[in-house]
């Protein structure tokens, strides 16, 4: 298979190989390899972390993504996956998920390593999925890393199933997330507040001043202002905490 592969200057589709001059066997030993091959994931995730460069802090990026099937009546493991809305304005497909985490070696350009890519079952989820892979990089991995996140991930579940994970997580929040603040001091009647006043990000009033402020100048975006509010917490993650800190 790989004099085929290299001797093609482009191949549209996988079973195009079987059609160079240079491809002996039978077009359906094709498949048969691609079937009875079973590449050792996790030696080959060792292998791209070799080739990352030591010293520096490393950066990776999850993403979840479609390979969308529609009409794939007879494919098995077909779900229902979230897909940017392009015909129709369908932004729900069935197909197979995705989940990918890789390695962004500089700023500025769309090149990357896949350290982790592998297809999310029908009785998995792109959370846990991607908590897994953190999982698995992480652990290899002799400096802290840091990880970006689509809105996706923005969420309670994401942060209880990455909790115990060494590693710093950014991760991107839709415009409609809601967090609470640190409830009061009890006041000695009632019960007491389980969570404080509320902050929606779409809703300027209910924001308090922050805690921290910057303003710095980009060459590409211009001005930018930057605001930081320090102890605020998912609804969900207040009792984890409470947990967490005793």
């Amino acid at each position: 298979m790989q004099r085929p592969v290299l001797s093609s200057p482009s191949v549209t589709s996988f079973a195009e190989l079987s059609c160079s001059p240079l491809f002996r066997q039978q077009w359906s030993s094709l498949y048969e390899a691609l079937q009875d091959s079973r590449p050792q994931r996790r030696k080959l995730m060792r292998l791209y972390i070799e080739q990352m460069r030591q010293g520096e802090r490393p950066v990776l990026a999850g993403d979840h993504t479609i390979w969308a099937r529609p009409y794939a009546t007879t494919l098995q493991e077909r779900t229902y996956e979230h897909q940017v809305a392009m015909l129709g304005n369908r932004p729900v497909g069935v197909g197979q998920g995705w989940s990918t985490l890789a390695w962004i070696p500089e700023s500025g350009t769309s090149w990357a390593l896949p350290l982790r890519h592998e297809r999310i079952t029908s009785f998995e989820s792109s959370i846990s999925k991607a908590a897994w892979q953190l999982q698995q990089v992480c652990q290899v991995l002799s400096i802290r890393a840091i990880s970006l996140w689509d809105s996706e991930y923005g969420c309670a579940r994401f942060v209880l199933a990455t909790a115990d994970i060494t590693c710093d997580k950014l991760m991107r929040l839709r415009s409609n997330r809601c967090f609470w603040t640190t409830p009061p001091t009890y006041s000695g009647r009632g019960r007491p507040r389980v969570h404080g006043d509320k902050f929606k990000l779409s809703d300027p009033a209910t924001w308090h001043c922050p805690d921290q402020q910057s303003e710095v100048d980009d060459p590409k975006q211009g001005r930018l202002r930057l605001r930081c509010w320090q102890g605020m917490h998912f609804r969900r993650l207040y009792s984890f905490l409470c947990k967490r800190s005793k």
